[in-house]
């Protein structure tokens, strides 16, 4: 099959070129700017590693994408790509019948969910020192992340229009939603409490910054939010990050009796299959536990146990 060179009348298009035009169609589509952040980020990768992508974009985005043997970053890669394939496809960018991901698809993933125990929780929610400001702000933190599972990205998007107290909920905002839908999320006394702390001990002139932010009244990052998590994590002798607090908080609702449907709401999944895994991991729970108090076999333990006499069943 013959590759997809640019149209010829688009010859004198460089990929900054391209990327721009296709970012700014993002931006004009609503994404945030993380997504959009991203989206630079994975394409200027790709046309650094291959500057002549645009007259061989098959050939080399199955090389780029034959690079990456985790499921997870290829899945990534290739979505991102396949978006951008598509919008040039569609802008009439490039010329041929065949796709530059045409017999690709995205890999299953070998993603696992972290387990922590409420012990465990229990000592990563000891750790932030809470006689500091990064201490009061990383306590609150984790308390709204294991109460409600939300995704750190959210979290450090929050302001303070999303915050009701009166009412102990917090908002996340479309615009901020990773599935570009809102919702609102009830919050527990003792979240509410340190959220309550954390903005008592906030200079004024932070009005305007999020809910969550640095020690400069600046936004803070996920990755800097989720080392401080896996700093935390190690000193209770766990492999975490912050992502893995909303495994967490997702397995605790569950066990604590939340039905699927809520939890499908409060953790924002746009379909049930995510769920499902963590609904999948209670029911192991189940089977465990089940299994552990051997009920039946405690009531006829000693019926089991006696000889046994045989008797011929009379034939009906």
């Amino acid at each position: 099959m013959p590759a997809l060179p640019i149209r010829k009348e688009y010859r004198e298009l460089q990929p900054a070129d391209l990327m721009r035009s296709f970012l700014l169609f993002k931006k004009a589509a609503g994404l945030s700017p993380r997504t959009i952040t991203d989206y630079e980020a994975v394409l200027s990768r790709f046309f650094h590693l291959y500057p002549d992508a645009l007259d061989f974009p098959r050939e080399r985005t199955m090389e780029h994408l034959s690079s990456y043997e985790n499921p997870s970053s290829y899945n990534l890669r290739y979505a991102y790509l396949k978006c951008f394939w598509d919008w040039c496809a569609a802008e009439g960018n490039f010329r041929g019948s065949r796709h530059p991901l045409d017999g690709l698809k995205k890999r299953k993933p070998r993603g696992r969910i972290v387990q922590l125990s409420e012990s465990e929780i229990r000592c990563v929610l000891r750790q932030p020192n809470k006689r500091e400001y990064a201490g009061v702000r990383d306590y609150a933190l984790l308390c709204l992340s294991i109460d409600t599972g939300i995704r750190p990205g959210e979290a450090l998007s929050l302001s303070m229009e999303d915050y009701d107290a009166a009412k102990g909920e917090m908002t996340v905002r479309a615009e901020s939603a990773k599935t570009r839908t809102p919702r609102t999320l009830p919050l527990s006394e003792d979240t509410i409490q340190a959220i309550h702390r954390l903005l008592s001990v906030r200079p004024e002139e932070w009005s305007g910054a999020p809910i969550f932010c640095s020690s400069y009244g600046e936004p803070y990052q996920v990755r800097e939010w989720s080392r401080r998590v896996k700093m935390y994590g190690k000193k209770c002798g766990l492999d975490i990050t912050a992502y893995h607090l909303r495994h967490a908080a997702a397995l605790l609702l569950l066990r604590r009796g939340a039905d699927a449907f809520s939890l499908q709401a409060i953790m924002g999944h746009s379909t049930m299959s995510m769920t499902r895994h963590y609904i999948a991991l209670t029911n192991e729970d189940m089977k465990k536990a089940h299994k552990s108090a051997g009920v039946l076999h405690a009531v006829l333990g000693e019926e089991e146990d006696a000889p046994v006499k045989r008797k011929k069943l009379r034939l009906i």
